[in-house]
C-alpha cells in the first residue's frame, strides 16, 4: 500500500492490479468497534459529519490481512484487507449469488425431492441452481390445503395481495383472470402492473387428474439475447421505452410502468416484462412504435417457440418455484370437464432467497429463512 501525499488517497497494488482508493470510501469501511456495530454491521455515525477534504496520512499492514490507516482528522481506522480486495473484485466473494446462465428447451430438467432440502448442503445447492437458472421443480411436498404457506415460507416472506396470501388456480364460474379457466396460457410474466412486481412465484399442485394442462417455462434472458442478435435496434427500443401495465378487477385497479427489457447495475439482462393482455405503450412517434411493435411481436413469438420452451406436468405434490423477473410461464389447454386441476400459488420477494444463500455460503446451518420476532 502507498499513500498519495497530494490528494491523500491510498494506492493498493498487487502483482496484477493497482487501484486508487478515496479517503472517504475507506473511512466508511473502518471496522473499529466504536464506529461499527459488531452484530448488525451498521455504522454508529453520520457520514455527513466527515470532513470533505479528509486525507489518508499513513497506512500500514500490521498483520496478514490487517490494515491500519491514519486519517487527517486524527482517526485511526482498522481494516480487513481481504474484505477490501473482495469489494473491489480482486478476491472471489464466497457469498455472492452465481452468475445468471441462460438456457433453452434442451436444458436437463432435474426435479428435487422436498425431503432432501432438510440438509443445508442440499439446500444451498438447490438455491445455487435456482439463482443460476431461475427456477426449481420440487416433488413429494405435503399436499394439505394451504400448506404452501409453510413451503414457500422456507424461502422467504409470503406477500399479501388483493387475492390474499394464497390464490387458487382452478376453474371458477365467474373468472377474474384467464388463469381461472381451462384455456391455454401463452408465456407471460406475472403482475407487471403491481408495484413492486412480485419477485418469486410458487405454484403448488394439490390435485390433478385431467389430461393436458402442462406447465410451460421460458428463460427471458435467452429470448432477449436472441432478439438482440436478430433485431438489435428493436431490442434497444424495448429496453428504453417505458410501458404502462394495468389490471382492473372487482377488488383492485393497479397500474405500474416499466420497460419490457431491463438490465441490472452490472448491465446484465435481469428482467423481462411480457404480458400481452395488460400492456399499453404511450403514443410515441411512428418510427419508435414501428420498432416497438415489431420487436415485441418477435419477442412474444420466441417466448412461445418450442426451441425455448420446456413443458412438464404437475402431479400431486409438485412445487414449482420460479423467478418472476426472469422467467415466463404458461400452460397448455386442458379439459376441465374430465376432473379436477387444483393449484395454489403465492409470491415472495428475492431477498429471502439471496439472504438464505449468503448465510449458507458463510457456513450457516439454517434450513429456512429465519424471522426475528
Amino acid at each position: 500500500v502507498f499513500v498519495k501525499p497530494q490528494t491523500g488517497e491510498l494506492i493498493l497494488t498487487s502483482q496484477e492490479n493497482s487501484i486508487v482508493l478515496h479517503p472517504l470510501w475507506l473511512r466508511e469501511r473502518a471496522l473499529n468497534s466504536d464506529t461499527l456495530d459488531p452484530i448488525t454491521k451498521q455504522r454508529k455515525y453520520e457520514h455527513s459529519l466527515f470532513q470533505s477534504d479528509l486525507k489518508v496520512l499513513e497506512a500500514k499492514i500490521s498483520e496478514k490481512s490487517k490494515l491500519d490507516i491514519y486519517f487527517s482528522d486524527s482517526f485511526e481506522g482498522h481494516f480487513n484487507l481481504d474484505q477490501i480486495k473482495n469489494e473491489i473484485g480482486w478476491l472471489k466473494d464466497v457469498e455472492s449469488p452465481p452468475v445468471l446462465e441462460s438456457w433453452t428447451a434442451s436444458i436437463n430438467l432435474k426435479r428435487i425431492n422436498w425431503e432432501c432440502l432438510k440438509d443445508p448442503s442440499n439446500l444451498k445447492h438447490m438455491l445455487h441452481n435456482f439463482l443460476k437458472y431461475g427456477f426449481c421443480v420440487m416433488e413429494n411436498t405435503p399436499t394439505e390445503k394451504d400448506s404452501l404457506l409453510k413451503l414457500a415460507g422456507k424461502f422467504g416472506y409470503v406477500r399479501h395481495t388483493h387475492w390474499g396470501k394464497l390464490f387458487n388456480v382452478e376453474i371458477k364460474r365467474m373468472p377474474t383472470d384467464t388463469a381461472y379457466t381451462d384455456d391455454a396460457l401463452s408465456s407471460h410474466t406475472d403482475n407487471p402492473y403491481r408495484e413492486p412486481v412480485p419477485g418469486i412465484q410458487f405454484l403448488h399442485c394439490l390435485e390433478n387428474n385431467v389430461s393436458g394442462g402442462l406447465s410451460t417455462l421460458v428463460d427471458g434472458v435467452a429470448i432477449i439475447k436472441q432478439l438482440e442478435l436478430e433485431m438489435p435496434e428493436h431490442s434497444k427500443i424495448l429496453e428504453n421505452v417505458n410501458v404502462r401495465f394495468r389490471y382492473e378487477g372487482p377488488s383492485a385497479i393497479l397500474e405500474n410502468w416499466g420497460s419490457i427489457i431491463e438490465r441490472n447495475h452490472n448491465n446484465i439482462i435481469n428482467r423481462i416484462r411480457l404480458s400481452n393482455r395488460l400492456d399499453y405503450v404511450p403514443a410515441l412517434d411512428k418510427k419508435t412504435l414501428d420498432y416497438f411493435y415489431a420487436g415485441r411481436k418477435r419477442l412474444n413469438e420466441l417466448s412461445n417457440h418450442p426451441n425455448y420452451q420446456i413443458q412438464f406436468p404437475f402431479k400431486k405434490g409438485t412445487l414449482l418455484m420460479m423467478d418472476n423477473y426472469r422467467l415466463l410461464h404458461g400452460r397448455t389447454k386442458y379439459n376441465g370437464a374430465e376432473g379436477v386441476r387444483h393449484l395454489q400459488g403465492c409470491y415472495t420477494d428475492h431477498d429471502g432467497v439471496t439472504s438464505l444463500y449468503r448465510m449458507l455460503s458463510k457456513g450457516s446451518k439454517v434450513t429456512s429463512v429465519p424471522t426475528e420476532l
